[in-house]
């Protein structure tokens, strides 16, 4: 048995106990998840960024603040590894799902609002879904969520609410043609939610943003705001990281309103790195979207609860999205029956109590430039499998918690424990992708997920939630 399942099992094992210690504390807390898309690790206030986020550092401060929070390093790698608590390697979902993908989510995965239905509690999701955007199966509402509004593919334009001409914008499967920002609709209807909510039961929210992935769409008052940075991208990638902001605090003010913030969990973090090219920032880290290296895949990302967690709390130790269902399983009390192993580690009482982090290796992949890319972590160590110019991988050794800037391979100074986590990176077994990032056509031409200016065609055809497939520009489909 390699280290890695034995942790697994390990880590499985011991949830059902940390469970019914949470359940003794109290009523289980309403969950609210807040996933930013695309935002880099400098592009927080809490982080020294030159972008005003006042309600972001509030939330921060006022409760814990990972510093070693971890996700993929590409979209739909890790709101697959939130739903289900496993690895990219294990769902096969190893890069974006493209719009003409016939497949998404596997079927036989048990997802994060089946074990909160479970539960007792209400479950709602609002914002990007990105996990498998054609055939019906694999929708929210077909997996565990009671409502779904906003849209299933990985960016739109904002305003327009279309993809390549056509609108995908929703509300429980129905097309809804709506004006205004993505951010500030999103917004609006979780505000809609926590109002409405059921009273009786807790309650699981689900608010994933598309901002401030492309295209570079804000308010000209927002962006007006910083018209002091020269770099136009930059300058509207800021408005949309102020107008998200904006968007939590009316989150937050609600639960305020409805009496529920002092025993709501509010999580928040990115779904990757940022791309610089694009207007994101990484501060000092290496790399970006869709790189294993420190910029792809560490994020801004903090846990705010009043009474259930010490404001001004930093939390150093490593930690993955795909540690967060069991964590929030724990938090609320909740069981974990897992129709499969759940990779993810129980943090709930070193974040609560200061108990000892869970110790383990922890492995973070995509496939990306046509070849599988690999962040593995064991101990202070981190091994990076990165593609090379030669169509190829290279392998890469870094003293993580002394170079956090990746800066020295240490591969030839430590040869044995580079050999070592080499062989147990090659030992995990790996499912084959089933999203293929690399066959979307056409990745820089307009409405394609690389351009930052938007697609401003108008919207026509049929609404993509009763038409199906966008056809692939070939006529055929990968």
């Amino acid at each position: 048995m390699t280290r890695f399942l034995e942790f697994t099992l390990r880590a499985f094992a011991t949830m059902a106990v940390a469970a019914s210690m949470a359940a003794s504390a109290g009523a289980a807390p309403n969950i609210v998840i807040v996933m930013a898309d695309d935002m880099g690790w400098g592009d927080v206030g809490f982080h020294g960024s030159e972008i005003r986020t006042p309600e972001l550092d509030r939330l921060a401060a006022g409760g814990v603040r990972f510093e070693r929070f971890y996700t993929h390093s590409l979209c739909s790698p890790t709101r697959a590894a939130l739903m289900t608590g496993r690895f990219a390697v294990n769902t096969g979902v190893l890069g974006p799902f493209n719009p003409w993908y016939a497949r998404g989510l596997p079927l036989d995965e048990k997802l994060l609002p089946e074990y909160f239905r479970e539960a007792g509690y209400r479950t709602h999701a609002v914002g990007k879904w990105h996990l498998g955007p054609n055939e019906p199966e694999y929708h929210p509402m077909n997996r565990g969520f009671e409502s779904f509004y906003g849209y299933l593919h990985g960016y739109l334009n904002h305003e327009l609410h279309t993809l390549f001409g056509r609108v995908d914008w929703q509300r429980d499967g129905n097309t809804v043609h709506e004006t205004g920002h993505a951010t500030g609709l999103v917004a609006a209807e979780a505000v809609r939610q926590i109002r409405e909510r059921d009273q009786n039961a807790p309650l699981l929210l689900y608010v994933a943003f598309g901002a401030p992935h492309a295209p570079l769409q804000a308010s000209a008052e927002a962006i007006a705001e910083y018209a002091h940075i020269d770099d136009e991208r930059r300058r509207i990638y800021a408005a949309m990281v102020t107008e998200l902001d904006r968007g939590i605090a009316r989150i937050a003010a609600a639960l305020e309103e409805a009496r529920i913030a002092e025993n709501t969990l509010l999580v928040f973090f990115s779904d990757n790195g940022g791309s610089a090219n694009l207007g994101a920032d990484n501060g000092p880290l290496r790399g970006g979207k869709g790189s294993p290296f420190e910029g792809g895949n560490r994020v801004p990302a903090f846990m705010h609860w009043p009474t259930g967690l010490e404001a001004g709390t930093v939390f150093g130790e490593q930690m993955t999205v795909t540690d967060l269902l069991p964590t929030l399983l724990a938090a609320a009390g909740a069981d974990a029956d897992a129709a499969q192993p759940i990779d993810g580690r129980n943090f709930w009482p070193a974040i609560a109590d200061g108990a000892p982090a869970p110790a383990g290796p922890a492995l973070i992949s995509h496939f990306g430039r046509g070849v599988m890319q690999h962040a593995y972590f064991s101990g202070g160590w981190k091994l990076v499998r990165v593609a090379d110019d030669q169509g190829g991988t290279e392998d890469l050794l870094f003293d993580i918690l002394n170079d956090p800037f990746e800066e020295n391979d240490v591969s030839e100074m430590h040869p044995e424990v580079f050999r070592q986590l080499v062989e147990e990176l090659d030992a995990i077994p790996k499912a084959e992708p089933i999203s293929l990032h690399d066959r979307l056509p056409a990745l820089s031409e307009p409405g394609g997920p690389m351009r930052w200016d938007p697609d401003n065609r108008p919207p026509g055809g049929t609404p993509y939630a009763e038409s199906g497939r966008i056809p692939y520009p070939e006529g055929n489909y990968p």
